[in-house]
């Protein structure tokens, strides 16, 4: 993608329709470059979390520029110590909500199509069981719906659906899909491996194919929706540019590599929330977007991040200047 083309965030679902794996570069090798790559808090920054973009050059200046009173790690709730709790936090999200839903939807067995989706009856029902309204678009496959393709794909990536000619049935597992209430631990167990394979599953695939860039703009920008605000970014690069937030380039015009840097790391939080583990809402003026993670499914991000590194998929980046 040309860093000379200035590209507004999209919201839309990304097409599904053809999901290949496809070569994926550039992502960190593991959490430990992420953490060693974020820029320091400037202490004449201390009173504010956002400068102008001059101000914020060479840095992340679509995040936030001071450092958390406190870890927001500090609230994951501890599994040995309160299982029901820990079970609720992963129940709450909408990503295992959907996947539940998916597992008592396909039963004993369940038709698909040619492509290895669900068919477009189906499709519907999950969406009105979910409450979920995708406007005026047409929908003429399951791979349109990002809400249902990332539990889904995580779901037979770690063979809890087996999808064979063309029908969908249950499958083991690499750990029991049991209920919430039934075992905390266990449910905690299977959340966790889902959400480690869907990110997997995203790492892998191309964004244009609904993955993500996954570089270390997009997980340092996941540690910020875990503060109590969440993460606040600009709703649309033309009113960034408008508000002096983005840095400007030697010709004074907006640094498109810059542009590119928010761009990126915007589609991947999208992304991210379309499939379920972030949460989004905008700002009553409309200038703002705000994404609202978990310390919980960050972990479990990193992790799957390490995961993907081990396997020899990526390098390490270069470190921002």
């Amino acid at each position: 993608m040309s860093t000379t083309h200035e590209p507004e965030p999209e919201h839309d679902v990304p097409d599904l329709r053809a999901p290949e794996d496809g070569a994926h570069g550039g992502g960190p090798a593991s959490g430990a470059v992420l953490f060693s790559s974020a820029p320091a808090a400037k202490a004449e920054d201390s009173s504010a979390t956002h400068g102008t973009g001059e101000e914020r050059r060479g840095g992340r200046w679509f995040l936030p520029q001071v450092e958390p009173a406190r870890s927001p790690f500090d609230d994951l709730v501890d599994i040995e110590q309160d299982p029901a709790g820990a079970a609720e936090v992963y129940a709450r999200l909408p990503l295992v909500h959907r996947a539940v839903t998916l597992l008592a939807h396909v039963g004993e067995g369940r038709e698909v199509t040619s492509t290895g989706g669900l068919a477009l009856e189906d499709v519907q029902a999950l969406l009105e069981s979910w409450e979920l309204d995708l406007g005026d678009q047409e929908i003429t496959s399951m791979w349109q719906v990002a809400e249902i393709v990332g539990p889904w794909k995580a779901l037979v990536s770690g063979g809890w659906l087996e999808v064979s000619g063309v029908s969908a049935t249950p499958g083991a597992g690499p750990a029991p899909a049991v209920g919430q209430h039934e075992d905390p631990v266990a449910f905690v167990r299977f959340c966790r491996a889902m959400i480690l394979l869907m990110v997997l599953d995203a790492l892998k695939q191309d964004p244009e194919g609904g993955g993500v860039f996954g570089g270390p703009d997009t997980f340092a920008a996941l540690m910020h929706t875990v503060s109590p605000d969440g993460l606040t970014l600009p709703a649309t690069l033309r009113g960034a540019i408008g508000r002096g937030l983005v840095p400007s380039d030697l010709g004074g015009d907006p640094d498109m590599d810059e542009v590119q840097r928010y761009w990126r790391t915007e589609r991947d939080l999208t992304t991210l929330t379309t499939y379920g583990l972030l949460r989004r809402e905008t700002t009553p003026d409309g200038q703002d977007t705000r994404f609202r993670g978990t310390p919980e499914v960050i972990v479990d991000a990193f992790g799957a991040l390490e995961a993907f590194a081990e396997v020899g998929a990526v390098t390490a980046p270069d470190e921002p200047a």
